[in-house]
């Protein structure tokens, strides 16, 4: 069995991978970690006790998974690094400065990052590559659409979608939405625009608009389970790794 802890465990993210983790047979959750002043500390969510001390149980872990908020994820991740356990985070909003300090504690112990542990949207980042290539004459837009109480903006999925673009198109530059007299688009420009509302747990969509024609790649999460799915593989694939920092498209080349 696979000694888990989830950091976040009382988040839409970790009661879904409570629940995905219970359904396995490989998978034995000794703690869910969440903030000092979280309601839930002292309480149990699906039979697992709720803590705050993350320090206390990490010894007896093979691997911790976080799905909190950037601050947090960080000051989680700065306690696991003296145990050197594996760190699997789905976490959206770093910085640049932030992700040098994964890139910086990676060398110690393995991490996996991955803005989105879906399958299916790993696969459409190289849908996305393919077709920036093939049609380098098309203008991009990307859409990105989530629930009501989403903190970040755009999301972390979008903005990997956005590095993709930029790794085959190094000249086009960002924009954040438009308004007012924008004037004429600019060929290397890609808008990124996020919309919130109603329980929408995910939706993106990246435009290839050529003239008379247009292409749209969409992926659209019907439920939280495929993320869920996709972090306990993160898991199974993390605890067998030497020290380094892993994303999903190394899972999905193995």
């Amino acid at each position: 069995m696979i000694k888990i802890i989830i950091c976040g465990a009382a988040g839409r993210m970790g009661r879904e991978i409570i629940s995905a983790a219970q359904e396995s047979h490989d998978f034995n959750i000794i703690a869910g970690v969440e903030a000092p002043d979280n309601p839930n500390i002292g309480k149990t969510i699906a039979g697992i006790t709720i803590i705050d001390d993350l320090i206390s149980v990490v010894p007896e872990s093979d691997c911790v998974i976080d799905f909190t908020n950037h601050q947090a994820a960080l000051e989680n991740l700065q306690k696991v690094k003296d145990f050197k356990k594996p760190f699997v985070t789905g976490t959206t909003g770093f910085s640049d400065s932030e992700m040098q300090t994964f890139v910086e504690f990676s060398k110690q112990f393995p991490i996996f990052l991955a803005p989105n542990m879906s399958v299916g949207v790993n696969h459409l980042y190289k849908l996305v590559e393919d077709s920036a290539k093939v049609l380098s004459d098309f203008d991009v837009e990307i859409v990105e659409t989530h629930h009501r109480a989403k903190k970040d903006a755009p999301s972390g999925t979008a903005r990997a979608i956005a590095r993709v673009i930029k790794g085959v198109r190094p000249d086009v530059g960002f924009i954040y939405g438009r308004e007012g007299l924008v004037g004429e688009r600019k060929k290397d420009e890609v808008c990124v625009n996020s919309v919130r509302g109603g329980d929408v747990v995910g939706e993106h969509r990246v435009l290839f608009l050529g003239n008379g024609e247009f292409i749209e790649l969409r992926h659209y999460a019907t439920s939280r389970r495929c993320f869920a799915a996709g972090t306990l593989e993160a898991v199974r694939f993390i605890i067998k790794k030497t020290a380094g920092l892993y994303g999903m498209q190394d899972l999905l080349v193995v």
